[in-house]
């Protein structure tokens, strides 16, 4: 792992970028200071380092002995750094970012961005695990960011919620089975922590939209929630075809108001919860290596958005940005 011994800290880089042999060009690069005197005499920084990947996701697991702060000290060669959720796996630990401060116990997580100044501090005996988000699931971290009243960046609520929770249970055995998955294993299973982490996003209020928090809603009585099971259901297996309210309606012999009802109950639109499974299909089609050759415009129509430039508009709002740059993201990393 490059290391570079300075007289404030340890210069560290090629954690999570290890395809990059070249400082400059390292989005990752941190500054980490150990103990009271972070000087050459006190030996710099020491720890285990041990980068994985999950398709488009690059992770590290970090294990040391020493109470560490880490600052980013990104280089302006370097690509934009962008989200990372961080977890920890033992010890304590604390992050500090845009006026907010996020406490750490073992099996929590929080998100920050190497892009503005953060301050994370790691005691003694720790083991620290860090993703860097896929480019769709970064690009909805940072629209729903710039735009949530309690931000997302060193938020403590994330992980208590019902979704976070889930997603901390995933990410305590990602880290731990890392060296456990094959290439296609790992890819998928990093599909899977980006949608628990987007519906986290949707169920805590800040990625909704005007259709409101996916499942904030109040408990519905079993009849009507088998109904809604049904149409997911539907939905998930015609997005290619028509799903326009009445369609839907008329597939399961209720009202179109009856429709809207349920929907609303369960916090979201009909037309709005459409549009999400058919982006993420097209989203997960986009970073499909053995679909590159097909334009992405193409790939809509596959699912149902074949208005090319509606396309393009609705993509770029659900995750931030375009569908050629999440190509070239997922063909980067």
């Amino acid at each position: 792992m490059p290391l570079e011994l300075r007289d404030d800290g340890t210069l560290v880089f090629g954690y999570l970028d290890t395809a990059t042999e070249d400082r400059a060009g390292a989005f990752d690069t941190v500054l980490v200071r150990s103990g009271d005197d972070p000087g050459p005499d006190r030996g710099g920084y020491e720890a285990e380092l041990r980068p994985c990947s999950f398709g488009a996701l690059s992770g590290c697991h970090i294990s040391g002995d020493q109470d560490v702060r880490v600052m980013p000290r990104p280089s302006p060669a370097a690509p934009r750094p962008g989200h990372l959720l961080g977890f920890l796996l033992s010890g304590r630990g604390a992050l500090e970012q845009d006026g907010r401060r996020a406490d750490l116990a073992p099996g929590e997580f929080v998100l920050y961005t190497g892009a503005r100044p953060f301050r994370l501090e790691l005691d003694a005996a720790h083991r620290y695990f860090v993703l860097s988000l896929d480019p769709a699931t970064a690009g909805v971290v940072s629209a729903a960011d710039a735009s949530a009243p309690r931000g997302l960046t060193a938020n403590p609520d994330l992980p208590r919620s019902p979704s976070g929770r889930v997603l901390s249970a995933v990410i305590g055995e990602l880290a731990v089975r890392a060296r456990g998955f094959g290439p296609l294993a790992g890819r998928e299973m990093g599909e899977h922590v980006g949608a628990i982490l987007r519906t986290l996003l949707r169920e805590t209020g800040v990625a909704a939209g005007p259709g409101g928090p996916v499942g904030a809603a109040r408990d519905m009585p079993p009849g009507q929630a088998r109904t809604l099971e049904r149409i997911l259901a539907h939905i998930d297996a015609h997005l290619s075809g028509d799903l326009s309210p009445g369609a839907v309606a008329a597939a399961h012999h209720i009202s179109v108001r009856h429709l809207h009802a349920l929907f609303q109950d369960a916090g979201v639109t009909v037309g709005d919860h459409v549009r999400r499974r058919r982006l993420d299909r097209i989203r997960r089609d986009l970073v499909d290596p053995s679909l590159a050759h097909l334009p992405a415009y193409a790939l809509a129509a596959r699912w149902g958005l074949g208005d090319a430039s509606h396309f393009s508009k609705v993509f770029r709002t659900e995750f931030g940005l375009s569908p050629r740059a999440l190509r070239a993201r997922a063909r980067d990393r």
